[in-house]
Order: structure tokens, then C-alpha cells, then sequence
């Protein structure tokens, strides 16, 4: 008996795969009517819960630097596949959707200039918290669009009162809290008292503002740690061109994709690529190996330019053209820095800085 766990029959390298992999089902599904968005949720859900899975996994037999890259890329390529098809369904404003996206680049992007400076930030519990409410925000809003008022009721109260449940069980018969416990059945009790005061139209759009505004106060610990960049390095071209594309981008895109006629799937496809890209130059600054201001900013401006002129054609065929183009500049793009970067992910000794620090528990 060494003492070493046994190999596992799946990996949790392996788990991330089949849920990136499985992502689009649920996005398409989305748009199959009523019956198409139950099993879409029955789905998303099933997917989500492989975040748990992976999880454990990586715990018990322990984790890789892929697996810290990809794990994060996979969340926010389902947010994003999730949350999208929302602007087309109508389901809420596509300027809050937008608001949503602006910040998950921006934070991307402020992220690679905190790990360029080997100021890496621990994820806060609200962090946590806001990919919960994201995940669980698009669940009831693919609810709300199919089921009556009297079985959101139901589900609302159901949901209030198993939180509260699941804490008292798991102090009682494993002696632990469950922190989140109070803020999930404050939330689904909330929702519950609106539903029933306001309807179902007022509670769509409040809950997009509640998972707007969560999204956007977990990324206030970036702009409260700006401090600790100072003396770690001047502002480069790259940050800058980084922090201002941040922002246009998913403007540019939503805005394209609120056009009734525009080529959806190529934009949702694109705004998942560049999020996982996102991540992998996280990766790569901790390394110092990141794109400079010309190479990103050509290839995100090059998008940006696509994606407007797409929005602003008359023409629905060149607008979908364009939008494929875009799509393309985004995947050639995302192809290139993965296969040539690969020796930062795949468990080697990276030869540009010696990395005194897993990059997997930073990311």
C-alpha cells in the first residue's frame, strides 16, 4: 500500500470537456419553444451540477494547470450561452445583458494586469455567489417564459424554505454550516414576493438587475486592490488596448445581435471564444507571455469593426457575412494562441519566468 489514490475512471479535466462540449444543446434548445426551454433548464441544470463533480475530482486526485484554465472558461462559456439567446427570446433589455457581458470582460481583462504584476486576487465568496446567481437567474428566467404563475409560486416557495432545510441538516448530522444558506432563501424569497405582488413581467426584468448588480459588486475587490499595482510596473499599451476593447466588444455585439435579422449563433459563438480567451491570456501574463497591444488589438478591433458594420447594413445577407467574419477572426485567433502558448498549460516548466506560484489557484 503506497498511499497514492487510484486512478479515476474519469478525470476532472475530462468532466470540463463533456460540459464545454455539451454546452450548445441547452443554447439551442432554447429556441425549440415551451418544450424546448424545459428541457433546456433540465439540461443546464444537469451541466451545472458537473461544476460539483470536477470540483471533487480535482480535490481528490488532484488538479492540473489545464484544469485551472479551462474550469473558469467553462462557466463563462455557459453564461454566455445561456444568457444570449435572452436578447433573441426578448426575455429582458438587451442593454442590461450587455451591461452583464461589459463586466465579465472587463474583469478578464483587468485580471491579466493584476497577474502580469504577480498580484493575484483570491476569489471573494460574493465571486461565487454572483456565478450562482447568474446560473440560477437564467434557470427561472427559462422558467418563467414556459410555466403558469401558480407553479413559479410553488417553485419560488419551495426554494425559500430547502435552504433553510439543508442547514439545519447538514449542522445537525455533519456538525457544519452551509454559508450560503441564508442568501439563497432570502433570494428565492424575494422573488416569491414580487412574483406575487408585481407578476411575472416586473420580476424578469428585477432579476436582471439583481444578477447585473451582484455581477458587478463582486468585481469591485479589483477596483479597491488597485493600490497594490503601484510600483509593480508601468501601465502598458497592451492593458490599455485590453480595458478599452473590454468594453466595446460585447456593446458591439449584443447591440449587433438585438438586430432581428443578424446571424445570432455566429455572435453567441464569438463572445463565448473571446471570453475563453480571456482566460487563457490570464494564464499566459502570470508567464509573461501574453499578446502585445498590436497583435490583441488588431485582431479584437478587427471584430469590433466587423460586428458594426453588421449592425449598421441594411443588407441581411452581408450582415451575416460580416458576423461570420467575425466569428472567424475570433477562432483563428483563439486557435493560434492555444497551440503556440501550449507549453504554459500543459504541466511544463515554463522557459520565459519560472512560476513560483500554481497558476491553477490563481486563475
Amino acid at each position: 500500500m503506497t498511499g497514492t489514490p487510484h486512478k479515476p475512471f474519469i478525470t476532472a479535466n475530462q468532466v470540463t470537456l463533456i460540459r464545454l462540449a455539451l454546452i450548445p444543446i441547452p443554447c439551442w434548445l432554447l429556441y425549440q419553444g415551451t418544450t424546448g426551454q424545459y428541457v433546456a433548464l433540465i439540461v443546464a441544470t444537469l451541466l451545472g451540477c458537473t461544476d460539483f463533480v470536477d470540483g471533487y475530482l480535482a480535490r481528490k486526485y488532484g488538479g492540473t494547470v489545464l484544469g485551472g484554465l479551462m474550469d473558469p472558461i467553462a462557466d463563462k462559456v455557459f453564461i454566455a450561452a445561456t444568457f444570449l439567446p435572452a436578447v433573441d427570446l426578448k426575455w429582458v433589455p438587451s442593454w442590461l445583458v450587455a451591461l452583464l457581458f461589459v463586466r465579465e470582460f472587463f474583469v478578464t481583462a483587468a485580471r491579466t494586469s493584476y497577474e502580469r504584476r504577480d498580484t493575484p486576487l483570491k476569489s471573494s465568496y460574493l465571486s461565487r455567489y454572483k456565478t450562482w446567481a447568474q446560473m440560477c437567474g437564467v434557470g427561472v428566467l427559462m422558467l418563467l417564459s414556459a410555466a403558469t404563475p401558480t407553479f413559479m409560486d410553488w417553485f419560488f416557495g419551495v426554494l425559500a424554505v430547502l435552504p433553510v432545510v439543508g442547514y439545519l441538516a447538514l449542522r445537525l448530522i455533519a456538525r457544519r454550516r452551509w454559508k450560503g444558506a441564508g442568501w439563497f432563501a432570502i433570494s428565492f424569497s424575494v422573488l416569491l414576493l414580487v412574483h406575487r405582488s408585481f407578476g411575472g413581467h416586473v420580476l424578469v426584468v428585477s432579476l436582471m438587475y439583481f444578477v447585473v448588480g451582484i455581477t458587478w459588486a463582486s468585481g469591485l475587490g479589483y477596483l479597491f486592490s488597485v493600490g497594490k499595482l503601484r510600483g509593480r510596473g508601468r501601465v502598458t499599451a497592451g492593458e490599455i488596448v485590453r480595458l478599452v476593447t473590454s468594453i466595446v466588444l460585447p456593446c458591439v455585439a449584443i447591440g449587433t445581435q438585438s438586430r432581428a435579422d443578424s446571424a445570432s449563433w455566429a455572435i453567441i459563438a464569438l463572445v463565448a471564444i473571446e471570453l475563453a480567451h480571456g482566460g487563457l491570456d490570464n494564464l499566459l501574463a502570470h508567464h509573461r507571455a501574453e499578446d502585445g497591444a498590436v497583435r490583441w488589438g488588431a485582431r479584437v478591433i478587427a471584430e469590433c469593426l466587423l460586428l458594426g458594420l453588421a449592425w449598421w447594413i441594411p443588407s441581411t445577407t452581408l450582415s451575416r457575412t460580416f458576423c461570420f467574419a467575425a466569428l472567424f477572426v475570433a477562432t483563428v485567433g483563439l486557435v493560434i494562441a492555444f497551440v503556440q502558448k501550449r507549453r504554459y498549460y500543459l504541466d511544463e516548466k515554463p522557459r520565459a519566468v519560472a512560476a513560483s506560484t500554481n497558476p491553477a489557484a490563481v486563475l
